[in-house]
């Protein structure tokens, strides 16, 4: 689990716009690990044996997670189409709240089941229903942003789903 974590942050770092060396991951995981084992925080030596391995861990597991994806790592957010949407609206709750939408999408599926077009239109509407603010409906508003309405609503059903779940909390996975 603590290699897949890592290999995660790594290429997740890579993808994003802040790519990080694979030193400074393995630093940092291992750093966690010492403190999460109550261990003495020790300077991992970049010349040792030890990271060496885990290094080449590191590796062989990002190799692993990209074959796993089909090499498929481009991931538009739906956040840049919020604002757009939006725009005629002038509503600064209903934008904010699609905002938190998007952001709160990204502890699901739903950014590689659907193009973010879809996911866009799925949390305006969805913030739109909470602050009873009518959209457009002839013609729907959605064919506009190139998305449609079962898209729409099983973006509605997972976010649904996603706040019926109890809040998260840790778990520890190493003991």
């Amino acid at each position: 689990v603590k290699r897949v974590a890592a290999s995660c942050v790594w290429l997740a770092s890579k993808l994003e716009e802040s790519p990080r060396k694979a030193r400074q991951v393995l630093v940092v995981f291992h750093r966690m690990e010492c403190r999460r084992e109550n261990l003495p925080i020790e300077h991992l030596d970049t010349s040792s044996k030890k990271y060496v391995d885990l290094k080449a861990d590191l590796i062989r597991t990002e190799r692993h997670l990209l074959k796993e994806m089909g090499f498929i790592c481009h991931v538009e957010h739906p956040h840049k189409f919020i604002s757009n949407y939006l725009a005629t609206l002038e509503t600064a709750e209903l934008r904010q709240e699609a905002w938190n939408l998007a952001n709160d999408s990204l502890r699901t599926t739903l950014c590689v089941r659907f193009k973010s077009e879809v996911v866009a239109c799925g949390v305006v509407y969805a913030a739109a229903r909470r602050f009873q603010v009518p959209l457009p409906e002839n013609p729907p508003w959605w064919k506009a942003f190139d998305a449609d309405k079962a898209g729409i609503d099983e973006v509605c059903r997972v976010l649904a789903h996603l706040y019926s779940l109890p809040k998260a909390k840790y778990i520890p996975v190493c003991k």
